[in-house]
């Protein structure tokens, strides 16, 4: 897709494209656009096209195998299936698509935040709205993303130290930092005016733009070896301030564990 990052002219005409090709075909009863497909102020020349198509039932597979209902399908150059219901496809001009294609008692498996329904045959548009309002992630309270944090930092150095260093350093750079980016969002407020840029199924969408400077700091820790990154996570987390005394004290636990050294004024 050859457009410059304020130009989405190609990104709309796709979707129109879409939405047409979804609209026309007897066996499509609904489509759905997610994201930034739904909310294209949000669109750039990077953005993909995310959706849901919802097809009649017995129906969903032969949509999953046979993509010729795409816009520019001939123009495919590669579509691998990930889940039992999605796939990406990549055309050959490296635009992307990201989409589910549910038949219609399979809509209900779908979650959801930002959407819109630009082809609704059979009460879709309600139906997502339902499956929006209970599309709520888990919420933890700050104790809970904090011993998490702590727990899950034990066991990624423990598998670092026996050289399984590719699991320890996800279990530092995505569930560790996970944790520490919903104290960070217990902490701080975003930025004026970014409220609305929140994404409650990834923590990791637009921190850089909810939260720069934290941001800037958690992408540097994130580039460091596996150790020395789990330590400078540590320290972000108590920079925060959100803490208690007797929380504070669990940090002893995973540095005297780790031979890391003990705070003594992080302590009563």
């Amino acid at each position: 897709m050859s457009q410059s990052q304020n130009d989405i002219s190609g990104f709309l005409a796709f979707t129109q494209a879409l939405t047409t090709s979804a609209q026309g075909n007897e066996n499509v009863i609904g489509l759905v656009l997610v994201g930034s497909t739904a909310e294209t102020f949000r669109a750039d020349e990077w953005s993909d096209h995310d959706f849901f198509l919802i097809v009649k039932p017995g129906l969903g597979e032969q949509f999953r195998r046979n993509l010729s209902w795409l816009p520019d399908f001939s123009d495919i150059a590669f579509s691998p299936r990930e889940t039992d219901h999605g796939l990406k496809v990549v055309y050959k001009n490296g635009q992307v698509l990201e989409f589910a294609v549910f038949e219609d008692s399979e809509l209900e498996l779908a979650s959801v935040n930002s959407w819109a329904v630009p082809v609704d045959k059979a009460n879709i548009t309600s139906r997502v709205l339902a499956i929006r309002d209970r599309t709520k992630p888990r919420i933890y309270t700050v104790e809970e993303e904090w011993s998490l944090f702590l727990a899950t930092t034990l066991i990624a150095i423990g598998r670092a130290r026996r050289g399984e260093l590719l699991i320890a350093g996800q279990g530092i750079r995505t569930r560790a930092l996970n944790h520490a980016l919903g104290l960070l969002r217990a902490a701080r407020v975003p930025q004026a005016d970014t409220v609305h840029c929140e994404d409650n199924l990834d923590r990791f969408r637009r921190v850089e733009v909810q939260f720069p400077r934290e941001a800037k700091i958690l992408n540097e820790i994130s580039e460091m070896p596996v150790e020395d990154g789990a330590r400078a996570l540590l320290d972000f987390v108590l920079s925060l301030h959100i803490l208690d005394e007797r929380q504070i004290s669990w940090a002893n636990v995973v540095r005297s564990r780790l031979g890391w050294g003990v705070h003594e004024h992080e302590t009563k």
